[in-house]
């Protein structure tokens, strides 16, 4: 009776072990991991096609938000276009080589009359214990060069019209980050006080316009990439 126990027992550790060596990855073969981010004014929903199939999740991308990573199939020239939600019409879009696994992000910004489209490698290791990482993208169609401050420190300087930073890192803790430029006294913009944590990952975009209010106005806000 105990070796047909015995037995039974090692028969169901065997099936285990063989179901777990089985266990599949979710990602699909030879994918990249893309985040598409809309901080273009006027697109306030948008959607995402690859080589003319539509990207799964990325979709109904609002103003100011990102769709996080996605999969989308590695390969060169890889054509990706962001249409109109409103519109169902294209309106920006770039052809891109893409390496799997690699991480990227695509930003659309400036205005859906004059897009501008960033693209960029994510570099997504970890920050040394208690930092986080920073970089800035400057989607604003103002031509800014941007100088950025964290709590009234220079941290950056030197961000162009449809650039975006190296990550760098920032010790965890509350920060107001601002903007300005060095030759234009109006363009300007400050968060509130915002909690940096120790390991997390963040783009920090410039979107908006001198010209307008509210929303559209000149303003910094986070996407998190991790």
């Amino acid at each position: 009776m105990r070796a047909i126990k015995a037995n039974v027992l090692l028969a169901a550790v065997l099936l285990i072990t063989l179901a777990t060596g089985c266990t599949k990855s979710s990602a699909p073969l030879n994918s990249a991991n893309v985040m598409f981010v809309n901080g273009c004014l006027a697109a306030s929903s948008v959607s995402v096609k690859a080589n003319n199939t539509n990207v799964d999740g990325a979709s109904s991308i609002g103003f100011l938000t990102g769709s996080a990573y996605k999969y989308v199939t590695a390969g060169n020239g890889v054509n990706l276009t962001f249409y109109l939600d409103y519109a169902g019409t294209p309106f920006t879009n770039r052809t891109v080589n893409l390496a799997a696994p690699n991480h990227y992000s695509v930003f659309i910004g400036g205005s859906v009359a004059s897009p501008l489209y960033v693209f960029a490698t994510d570099d997504l290791t970890p920050p040394s214990k208690g930092n986080a990482k920073v970089r800035f993208v400057n989607l604003s169609p103002d031509n800014i060069n941007e100088t950025v401050t964290a709590n009234d420190s220079i941290i950056l300087q030197g961000v162009n019209l449809n650039n975006v930073s190296a990550f760098q890192q920032l010790r965890a803790g509350k920060y107001a980050l601002g903007m300005f430029d060095p030759a234009n006294a109006d363009a300007t913009t400050t968060t509130d006080s915002t909690e940096i944590l120790a390991g997390k990952i963040y783009t920090i975009l410039l979107t908006g316009s001198q010209l307008y209010t509210g929303a559209s106005d000149l303003t910094l806000s986070f996407i998190n990439n991790n």
